[in-house]
């Protein structure tokens, strides 16, 4: 660490009426002019909450694992490594050293609780630097709402996949933290500004923001009646199935553009979980509005959506009891949409309707990490081997959390 850079520890409040170590770093170089900068370390949650019912292994953290302040940290960092790889240095003054070390510092710390709380240990051969996936809003006109395949297309651009990396099984474990808050629902944004003659103006807009869940449409959710939609379950697990013995690990994947294909399939059940959540929102909006889930009797007991809350963690298991990609864990995260119901724009009392947008700006950001079987482990027992180990994982799951 630099010389002049100084690190202190001491106890913060994390949460009300909890305590947590929380690292400091006081830095007189790069820019920090003596500013004193805080982050609170990650920190276990005291229990990982089941959201669907076995076969699929899907979990969330009972409480945030750490603080927005520290979300706000790692996305400022991974969007400056994102900038600094190329030759655009435009992020170059967001973060001095001691910022750059605290948040390489909790990274490690947010390894830690992953694997405390998944029971894999991270190992060499492992990869260390999670995927940061930050998603801009994307503005829709209301005429997107009434055309289930364009809508479809705009909320999940990259269809559903697995996480097996193609087929390359020793990824049995995917970990997820959400670093935004992103919630469906009707926002009125207020923005104040100046006119070209120099009046005084202000602009109240209207709009209905949606998405940035992450879908998984075959699961069933852990709360429901095993009974719930068997034989429509059953149907949907086994076009997952015929896509996986096609070595199709991305819907997207499968080029047949029919309705009913495998691959269109899977995604439109996403879809019909995303109008499930916001059914009764879409209809005020539109009163055409009448989107049908397919051709079957849907009452909801079919799908989980999680939406993000910052600093909390989910965790899934991407291979079956068998060492097989596990087809119940296709899954896709959502675009961020909004839908500007009404923008009104007022000068000194009048009224008129502006087709400017006002700053509704909102952005979702994850970091994605993958766990895996260590070689070492199996590779002398070759691929019986290796589901033995990734069926000991699950198991432990099981047993400790359900």
């Amino acid at each position: 660490h630099h010389a002049s850079q100084q690190f202190h520890t001491y106890r913060s409040s994390f949460e009300e009426g909890e305590s947590t170590t929380t690292v400091a770093a006081v830095s007189d170089n790069d820019n920090s002019n003596g500013e004193q900068y805080e982050i609170h370390w990650a920190r276990a949650p005291s229990t990982m909450v089941p959201l669907s019912q076995p076969p699929l292994l899907l979990l969330q953290s009972s409480t945030p694992i750490i603080s927005r302040d520290a979300c706000s940290l790692l996305s400022q960092y991974f969007d400056y490594r994102k900038n600094n790889d190329g030759a655009d240095n435009t992020f170059h003054h967001c973060l001095d050293k001691s910022q750059m070390h605290m948040a390489e510092a909790l990274l490690n710390n947010i390894h830690d609780v992953i694997d405390e709380v998944t029971n894999c240990p991270k190992h060499d051969g492992e990869v260390l630097v999670p995927n940061y996936v930050c998603y801009e809003s994307t503005a829709i006109d209301k005429t997107l709402l009434r055309d289930p395949q364009r809508f479809g297309n705009t909320l999940l651009p990259d269809g559903l996949h697995v996480d097996t990396n193609n087929g390359k099984l020793f990824r049995h474990l995917t970990a997820i933290l959400y670093l935004t808050d992103n919630q469906d629902g009707f926002s009125i944004e207020e923005s104040y500004g100046t006119t070209d003659n120099g009046q005084s103006s202000s602009m109240m807009e209207n709009a209905f923001i949606a998405g940035g869940g992450t879908s998984f449409p075959l699961a069933v959710p852990f709360n429901e009646n095993n009974g719930v939609l068997q034989h429509q379950h059953n149907n949907l697990r086994d076009v997952a199935k015929r896509l996986l013995e096609r070595d199709i690990y991305h819907t997207k994947g499968d080029i047949n553009e029919s309705p009913v294909s495998n691959g269109r399939t899977l995604e439109k059940a996403a879809l019909d979980i995303f109008h499930r959540d916001n059914m009764n929102a879409l209809s005020g909006i539109s009163g055409r509005y009448n989107y049908r889930f397919g051709n079957m009797r849907y009452d909801g007991g079919r799908g989980v959506r999680v939406m993000p809350e910052a600093g909390k963690l989910i965790y899934f298991h991407n291979v079956d009891d068998n060492g097989m990609a596990d087809p119940m864990s296709f899954h896709g995260g959502e675009e961020l949409l909004i839908t500007v119901l009404s923008t009104l724009q007022q000068h000194h009392g009048n009224s008129d309707k502006s087709p400017r947008m006002a700053a509704v700006n909102i952005t979702k950001s994850i970091l994605v990490f993958f766990k895996e079987i260590p070689l070492l482990s199996f590779r002398d027992r070759g691929r019986e081997g290796f589901a033995e180990e990734a069926g000991k994982s699950r198991m432990w799951t099981k047993n400790m959390y359900y």
